[in-house]
């Protein structure tokens, strides 16, 4: 990491220490697009097949969600960035490229705005995917790539590339034991 930081342009005190109040504001804008994004993944799901479960009508299951599975899936959420979220923010935080409060700042709003066009067209995206093209994207701008670490991009590709795959193995399996589970009924 000590080659990638000898890569980046380093700003005065007093620009960083400005960029710092107005990150508090594009910090607020990221977590209300990553809330406007990632909710609606999460709630979706689980609406559908409470709503067919609670009627017996899979076809009412377009009806509006309910603001306490809103609460809930908030709460979880949150209960996952307090007990998991360090991880991420450890691999994210300094380990692609340099980070300063300007650089930040720039991170943020540039993800945040990217999730809430798609947000807008109802298109979940990955908020995770947003920031690190913009952390990236901020990086390449020191004028070399040198400043990028892509071995860290390279594999965060590996990961997203491979949870697909994955994700719908274990879920075909589950489903699988599921269907096959014993009836008693």
């Amino acid at each position: 990491m000590e080659r990638v930081y000898l890569h980046a342009e380093k700003y005065s005190n007093e620009v960083e220490h400005t960029y710092s109040f107005v990150q508090i504001l594009t910090a607020c804008t990221a977590s209300f697009a990553h809330g406007a994004n990632d909710i609606g993944n999460s709630v979706g799901p689980w609406a559908v097949i409470y709503t067919a479960w609670s009627t017996g009508d899979a076809a009412r299951s377009k009806a509006s969600v309910p603001l306490w599975q809103l609460a809930v899936l908030a709460l979880t959420i949150s209960a996952g960035l307090v007990t998991y979220g360090y991880n991420i923010m450890k691999v994210m935080g300094n380990k692609i490229t340099y980070h300063s409060p300007s650089r930040g700042c720039s991170m943020e709003m540039g993800a945040a705005i990217t999730v809430l066009v798609f947000s807008q067209f109802s298109l979940p995206v990955s908020t995770s995917m947003c920031i690190t093209g913009a952390t990236v994207g901020v990086g390449l701008c020191n004028g070399t790539v040198k400043a990028v670490n892509f071995q860290r991009v390279g594999l965060l590709l590996l990961s997203w590339i491979l949870t697909i795959p994955i994700a719908g193995t274990l879920a075909g399996v589950i489903m699988g034991l599921f269907l096959n589970a014993p009836h008693f009924l």
